[in-house]
Order: C-alpha cells, then structure tokens, then sequence
C-alpha cells in the first residue's frame, strides 16, 4: 500500500503544480516573454545543472554498460513508429505529403520537458538519467531519418546533425560522465551549487505544461478524426506495443519502466517550428502538442499503472 500511495503523491504533486501553471496564465499574471524565459530556463540552465549533478554523483560504469540499451530502444522505437504511420497511412490513401507530415509530428516524444520530470518522479535519479539517455536515442532519428523524410528535392534548408544533436541537457549527460570516467573530483561547493540550480527543473517544467493547457481550447481539435487516430497512436498504441514487448525482454524493472513511460509521452515541443522549417504547415503539429498534453493527463496513469 506504501508504494500505491507514493504513487497517488506524486501525481497530486504534478497535478498541483500544472494547475498552478494553467492558474497564471489565464490569470494573466504570466505573458508571453516569461513563459519563454520559464521555457529557457529550464532546458539551458536547470535541466542539465540536474543530470550533470546526478550523474556525478550516482553513476558509474557498470551502469554505462546496461543503460546503453535505453538509447538504442529509443531508436528502434522512434524509426518503427516512423515506418509504422506512413504504412498505416499509405492504407488509408492519404497523400504523400499528408503520410510524410502525421508521420514526423507522431514518432518523436516531449521526451525531456515531460518525460524526464515524470521519470525523476516515479525511478528517482535513476529514472532522470534514463530519461535523457532515451532522448538522445531519438535525437539520432529525429536529425537523420526524421529529417530525410521532411526534406524534398526542392527544398534547401540544411540540418546540422551534431548542433541539434547535443541539447543542452545532452551536454550535461555527457560532461557528467566524461568526470565519471575520468575520475575527476568536481569541489563540493560546484556540485551544491549545480544541485540547488537542478533542484528547481520539476516544478518548473510541470508549471510549464500548465502554461501550454491554458493555451489550448478544445474546440480547436474537436471533430478533427485524424488528432483522435494520432493522438490514440501516440498516448495508447504505441506505448502499449512497447510496454508488451518490454515485459518479454531481460531488463531490469526500473529499464522497462522508463521505456515505457517515455513511449507514452506527448508530442515533441519543437516539431512545428522543424516543420515549418522544411516547408509543411505547423497547425497540424500544434493542434496534436495542444491535443496530446490533454489526453495524457488520462493516459499516463494507466501506464503508470502498469509498470509501478
């Protein structure tokens, strides 16, 4: 009983502070400039203040071997999801152009402004780190065979693969482990310092998640059959597959759960301004951010459910 109810407090935790979130900015106490600086905030400074300080502190390289996996699952399940729309669309006589744009706005995850507080929340540091190794793995796809797929004959734009690749919560993973493997002893002043930077990552991104809610209005998605089809594909059946494969593979519990959990996440933040950019219309991916941070409220205490 203990576990169910650590559990429910860490949900009411999350659902406390994206009330929060929802609370100022339809108040109007929050605009436009802050949430950005809330946005930069934690994914410039907190989040990898966050993994470099846990990594350093807990990891060591016999965990390296096993949470290599984790990357590698992120990749086979970001380019199936990938083949798996555009087959699925392809029977459904969509367009090309239609098969190419549901596929790239599904396949890829909120894997760190969502994912990795979530992870933190239920696996402790352990489940941050896996978080942002699962990421990386998407990172792979996303700036390959994701973009191979938006680009076209005609258009130009040009990707740096290893610019977009090392986020700066990726650069935080990595430094931290290059001070593992080197032996480096970082002052303790440095890393209470990085850590109380660090502490402050959940609660802003779960404000932030409220901050987005607020944004969106329902009426915009109704109706919209294929937002439900992506949506249920990107919350449910995607997840699920992954959640049945996981439970036949030789994993430790904590693994399988962080899988899972980020294969059931929302909509990649950046993918209309990545579509945009290579010439598709960003509504669609929009509406599906707006529509899959809603409906994940529901889903992610199934999946939780699950694996808990």
């Amino acid at each position: 009983m203990s576990g169910i109810y650590a559990v429910l407090e860490q949900l009411l935790l999350m659902a406390v502070l994206i009330t929060l979130g929802y609370y100022l900015s339809r108040s109007g106490k929050l605009n436009k400039a802050t949430e950005k600086g809330i946005a930069e905030l934690t994914i410039d400074i907190a989040f990898p203040a966050l993994v470099f300080t846990n990594i350093i502190q807990e990891f060591d390289l016999e965990m390296l071997k096993e949470y290599l996996t984790v990357p590698l699952s992120s990749s086979i399940i970001t380019a199936a999801s990938i083949f798996f729309i555009l087959a699925l669309t392809s029977l459904l006589k969509y367009p090309e152009h239609k098969r190419k744009e549901f596929s790239f706005v599904t396949s890829f995850s909120n894997n760190i402004f969502v994912g990795a507080p979530i992870c933190m929340a239920f696996f402790g540091t352990q489940g941050l780190i896996l978080a942002i190794f699962y990421d990386f793995g998407m990172h792979i796809i996303l700036w390959t065979l994701g973009i191979w797929l938006l680009n076209d004959k005609n258009t130009k734009e040009k990707s740096n693969f290893f610019a977009n690749l090392f986020s700066p919560p990726i650069v935080g993973l990595l430094s931290g482990i290059i001070v593992v493997l080197l032996g480096i002893e970082i002052p303790g002043i440095i890393t209470n310092i990085t850590s109380s930077i660090g502490s402050i990552t959940v609660p802003l991104a779960m404000i932030f998640i409220g901050l987005q809610l607020a944004k969106s209005r329902f009426k915009t998605i109704a109706g919209k059959k294929e937002i439900y089809m992506l949506s249920s594909l990107r919350l449910l059946i995607f997840p699920l597959l992954v959640y049945s494969v996981m439970y036949f593979l030789p994993l430790s519990p904590v693994l399988k759960g962080v899988i899972t959990l980020e294969a059931a996440m929302p909509v990649f933040a950046s993918s209309p301004v990545i579509m945009r950019k290579y010439g598709y219309t960003s509504s669609l991916a929009s509406e599906i951010i707006f529509a899959t941070i809603i409906f994940m409220v529901f889903t992610i205490p199934l999946f939780v459910y699950l694996i808990i």
